[in-house]
């Protein structure tokens, strides 16, 4: 049953390709500033996440210790 199925040159890889190619020319890139920017915000975001979880671990081994001592 399979093999009654026509391949056309809209299918495969190739058109996968070309659909990624096309999608890729649609996406508006940030300029530098914008880039830089964004950069600074999720090394911010992530070095406030990371102390809090620190914080959190700190916390939570203390109060650990404290349960077995």
């Amino acid at each position: 049953m399979a093999a009654n199925v026509k391949k056309t040159s809209n299918s495969g890889l190739g058109k996968f390709f070309r659909d990624i190619k096309t999608e890729l020319r649609k996406v508006v890139w940030p300029n530098k500033k914008e880039l830089v920017n964004y950069t600074v915000v999720v090394i911010v975001i992530s070095l406030i996440v990371a102390l809090f979880i620190g914080l959190i671990d700190l916390a939570f081994s203390a109060g650990f210790r404290y349960l077995v001592q």
